[in-house]
């Protein structure tokens, strides 16, 4: 089914313009009929470019599958956060990924009541998903839930493969186009690393993150034969967690980076960055190997053979984002926690891998 906005569905700028009379029209869409009487909202958690609201529902009309309550994601009120929005793309980016994967059921996301907007601006409704379990960055998660999240991540790759950047929708980031834009960010995050982390991490591992530095744009640029629409930001706490037929299930969420990215992009940003380092090395393979076997049963093709020799390259994508975040991020404990985190756990697939020789002799340089 095609997913449209509606005339009769505004595009509001804040959530505090949410009444009964806006969310009946955007929820009549899936279910015709409805007529919400009475909201109440708080705000909940949200990713980096948004102002998101829970909003408990009342009815005056409630048809069958009508929720208790949903989440409406807005752009966000903070003029600086919202620069970022604009210059990222994050509205547009998000809107289209909502879209793209509900009309194609292409991975478990949150269900899709409503999207509009544009490059500017949001308005998104979807299932609430607030007694889910929210994945923890710092901790890590287990086997069990790598696996269920390289599901999804393998569904969304095999779905939307191949892609053609000449003929993809407009929207997704292409690699290419990022490199001039985020390869000094790496750079100044790879000085500000080895001046704060001097002392907390191995040399081995600031030689490293220099090394990413100094390869950033090359490796934005390495010739890719296979791609698909990718995640983008594929961490774990971009990932809720639910039971499922007695096991657990991944629920993908934030969707303001996807782009057109070799698949192992998102499947190298996970494992390097979500799951300690000894527990990665033991069970990636078989990891990988289930991941292929799942996109193999949608669209045929990728063998293990490419698929392992791109992953020496794009094991690296977790490292790049880690060290371009360093750089916009401020210097508190909080953050530098979680940035320890995340490079000590990508510094070592890149060694275990050697992403950075990998990269070097995929450029030419």
């Amino acid at each position: 089914m095609s997913i449209t906005s509606s005339p009769a569905v505004p595009v509001l700028d804040t959530t505090d313009e949410i009444d009964p009379a806006w969310l009946s029209a955007a929820l009549a869409a899936r279910l015709p009929g409805v007529v919400v009487t009475g909201v109440t909202a708080r705000p909940i958690g949200a990713g980096n470019v948004s102002d998101t609201v829970h909003l408990t529902l009342e009815y005056g009309t409630r048809p069958d599958g009508a929720p208790d309550a949903v989440v409406a994601k807005f752009r966000p009120r903070s003029p600086e956060v919202h620069q970022h929005g604009l210059g990222s793309g994050a509205y547009h980016r998000e809107i289209g990924g909502y879209r793209a994967i509900t009309e194609r059921h292409a991975a478990r996301i949150p269900h899709l009541f409503h999207v509009d907007g544009d490059e500017t601006n949001i308005n998104l409704v979807i299932e609430d998903l607030t007694a889910a379990t929210p994945g923890n960055q710092v901790a890590g998660c287990g086997v069990d839930e790598a696996a269920a999240v390289l599901t999804q991540l393998a569904r969304l790759h095999a779905t939307f493969t191949p892609q053609d950047p000449a003929t993809a929708p407009a929207w997704p980031i292409r690699m290419t186009e990022a490199a001039d834009y985020w390869s000094p960010t790496i750079r100044r995050g790879a000085a500000i690393i080895t001046d704060r982390f001097r002392d907390r991490l191995p040399r081995a591992d600031l030689d490293v993150v220099a090394a990413a530095g100094e390869i950033a744009h090359d490796w934005h640029l390495l010739p890719q034969t296979r791609l698909t629409l990718t995640h983008g930001d594929p961490r774990v706490d971009n990932v809720l967690f639910e039971p499922v037929d007695g096991g657990t299930g991944a629920v993908l969420i934030d969707w303001q980076v996807t782009g057109l990215r070799n698949p192992m992009y998102d499947v190298g940003y996970f494992l390097s960055g979500s799951i300690d380092a000894d527990l990665r090395r033991t069970h990636e393979r078989r990891l990988i190997s289930d991941y292929l076997a799942q996109f193999a049963a949608i669209a045929p093709g990728y063998s293990a053979e490419e698929a392992f020799e791109d992953y020496r390259t794009q094991v690296l994508s977790g490292l790049m984002i880690t060290t371009a975040a360093i750089a916009v991020l401020p210097d508190v404990e909080q953050v530098n926690t979680l940035i320890l985190a995340l490079l000590e756990r990508n510094c070592a697939a890149a060694h275990d891998w050697g992403g950075i020789a990998a990269t070097r002799g995929r450029s030419g340089r």
